[in-house]
């Protein structure tokens, strides 16, 4: 079953998704507008790309945030759970994993010990 917190959290999410979609969208209108007056302007002299690059490395960084980085799921929703419960995990361990707690491990089992004479029979007379 679904909480509230899983729902906020979901909503959350698909707004950064919208969010990077309307960064990207604004990103190529944009792009195109600076080669198109580039070449209009100064069409011996390049300079379109500087911004273009500029803020390319700004939306590559911005994918990386919301979708995380592709094949490896780090970044991921599930990733980052995961490496929540991998800590949650270390902190439950005890201190010193090397040692093993003996007490914890051996049974002592009690032995049958048949009541043996003090002495024995070669020593009657």
């Amino acid at each position: 079953m679904q909480t509230s917190r899983d729902y906020e959290a979901a909503r959350k999410r698909v707004a950064e998704k919208k969010k990077f979609y309307r960064h990207l969208t604004t990103y190529l209108t944009m792009s195109a507008f600076f080669i198109t007056l580039n070449m209009m302007t100064s069409p011996g002299h390049w300079w379109f790309q500087w911004p273009m690059l500029g803020w390319g490395i700004g939306i590559v960084t911005q994918y990386f945030q919301v979708f995380g980085f592709p094949g490896s799921g780090v970044g991921s929703a599930e990733w980052e759970e995961r490496e929540i419960q991998k800590e949650l995990g270390r902190g439950q361990r005890p201190a010193n994993n090397d040692r093993l707690d003996l007490d914890d491990h051996l049974e002592l089992r009690e032995v049958k010990k048949e009541a043996k004479p003090a002495y024995r029979k070669d020593d009657l007379v």
